[in-house]
């Protein structure tokens, strides 16, 4: 974690959204806090109790609010205070895994989950649900336990019928969430959506060489061959290797395998050693919380990623409760206490450091939205000094490449001084971030229009290429439209609205005339 808050605070040399990757940093920095609560936690077994008694009913109250109809629901699937349905189906499902300890509380918990909608929850959820059992009868032994508890057989049947009846509550008020929950086809548009966030964003990477970049994955617009309904990646594979770079993907991935690696020799060496029911007890806790990570992992590197900071705060804090902590060391001047005196002194620095940058975020929020300092200078100096107002623009650009705005106040500024080559470079660098914006397209090609105007008496030839450049708009437009493959053309609905406008077709037909008038008076 520490790595990674370090590639963080490297992205921010090589950024799309510099402000980005402060935040970036600062979520790896919560993590890491988390995470040493979570080892804190892990020395006191009834303080784990309590730990997970208190996530039991933190999902039953969110649970319960998601089924409040002006609270919790997006397009008639559940969300509560989440506001994304697969989001609450990762936490949902990763509680679920936790084995809560009250009846109800699971069949609230399973409705829930089923009432989000997300296939990719659900289905995740009940893969490694059977894998924990399966785990468990296996370690148990002889100690066998029926899944509803041991009540008698009319609460069983009582408890199957709530089951049940919440399935048709869920088919009857929330018919939307059934039909994504049942539709399975790997060519539905949600599959095929996202196999595009993946190839856009590994396109992405490899135009950066790899590097960390603060903010990578808002540079979506730029490789979209279609308009995505969300620029979010969908992914932390593609999160990670576009804020944090290749070197964040190798960072977590050998993490991870050493982890599962000594979760699973940690696992065969224990299975030796079953004697006792507390014994069994002690073990099938941490199953659950394994159970309950793996969960969490796998459903963010196709959905809801740890972006969403509640989810990766409840990661780290069972991660960190899985650890063996020994609050007593045996003696000062043994070996391990002293690296863990110096290693609580980092961690207590670190700590220092993270509250000044939290503080920094918090009452200097302009420290880190430099580009509007910037821009207010480029705007003072527009009209006194031409050279040092676009560089006051260009810093602001490369702080913040998300900037339309200033893009085009750049161009215009270009091109109003008679630089025609970058100033045609700069307002194709506007279309470049807003492809499927005909407002755009309908401003670049008047602001080109106009310095084409001015050019005519004085360089014709520049003219003439300025004319040719709007009249060739309409035919750039169409062009996106026609290199669309049919599956595109079947994700983007409105492909048939894009096409230009009246403006755009009158303004390209007086460019054309223009060019034919110029042919003309030479002759």
């Amino acid at each position: 974690m520490l790595v990674m808050l370090i590639l963080s605070g490297l992205g921010i040399v090589h950024p799309v959204k510099a402000a980005d990757g402060f935040m970036e940093a600062l979520h790896w920095g919560i993590f890491w806090l988390t995470y040493r609560l979570g080892i804190r936690i892990s020395s006191d077994q009834k303080t784990k109790e309590k730990l997970l008694n208190y996530i039991e009913w933190l999902a039953i109250a969110v649970a319960m609010m998601g089924w409040v109809p002006w609270v919790g629901q997006v397009a008639g699937r559940l969300s509560s205070v989440f506001g994304y349905p697969n989001a609450m189906a990762a936490f949902l499902g990763a509680v679920l895994l936790l084995n809560p300890q009250r009846k109800l509380a699971q069949i609230l918990l399973v409705i829930s989950l089923l009432a989000t909608g997300s296939r990719a929850g659900v289905g995740l959820f009940v893969v490694i649900f059977m894998g924990q059992k399966f785990i468990l009868s296996r370690q148990a032994g002889a100690i066998r336990k029926p899944i509803l508890g041991s009540g008698n057989y009319l609460r069983r049947l009582w408890l199957i019928g709530l089951v049940i009846s919440g399935i048709v509550l869920i088919i009857l008020n929330n018919r939307a969430a059934w039909e994504n929950l049942t539709t399975w086809d790997i060519s539905s548009s949600s599959w095929q959506e996202r196999l595009v966030y993946f190839k856009d964003g590994i396109r992405l990477a490899w135009d950066a060489r790899g590097l960390p970049q603060a903010g990578g994955w808002l540079a979506f617009p730029t490789v979209q061959h279609f308009p995505y309904w969300t620029a979010d990646p969908h992914s932390s594979f593609i999160h990670i290797l576009l804020n944090q770079g290749v070197l964040g993907i190798l960072c977590v991935g050998t993490w991870g395998s050493l982890w599962l690696a000594q979760a699973w020799k940690t696992w065969r060496e224990k299975r030796k050693f079953y004697k006792t029911g507390v014994e069994y007890l002690g073990n099938k806790a941490e199953i659950q919380v394994w159970a309950a990570l793996l969960f969490l992992g796998l459903h963010s590197l196709v959905d809801a990623d740890f972006s969403f900071g509640s989810l990766g705060c409840l990661f780290w804090l069972l991660f960190g409760s899985l650890q063996k902590f020994d609050p007593h060391p045996r003696s000062f001047y043994s070996k391990r206490t002293w690296t863990q005196s110096i290693s609580n002194q980092v961690m207590m620095v670190f700590s220092c450091l993270l509250c000044f940058v939290c503080g920094s975020l918090l009452f200097n929020p302009t420290y880190i939205e430099k580009e509007r300092t910037w821009n207010a200078y480029a705007v003072q100096w527009s009209e006194r000094d031409s050279e040092r107002s676009i560089s006051f623009w260009d810093k602001s650009l490369i702080w913040d490449q998300t900037q339309s705005s200033t893009r085009q106040k750049r161009a215009e500024h270009l091109l109003k001084h008679g630089k025609i080559i970058s100033g045609l470079v700069a307002v194709e660098e506007v279309l470049k971030w807003q492809p499927f914006n005909i407002e755009a397209y309908e401003w670049a090609q008047s602001v080109v229009w106009d310095a084409a105007e001015v050019q005519r008496g004085t360089n014709p030839e520049t003219a003439n290429r300025l004319y040719r450049w709007v009249e060739e708009v309409p035919n750039n437009i169409d062009e996106r439209v026609k290199g669309l493959t049919s599956t595109e053309r079947l994700l983007w609905q409105g492909h048939q609205a894009f096409s230009p406008s009246p403006h755009i077709l009158l303004l390209a037909e007086y460019a054309r005339q223009r060019q034919l008038t110029q042919l003309l008076f030479k002759t």
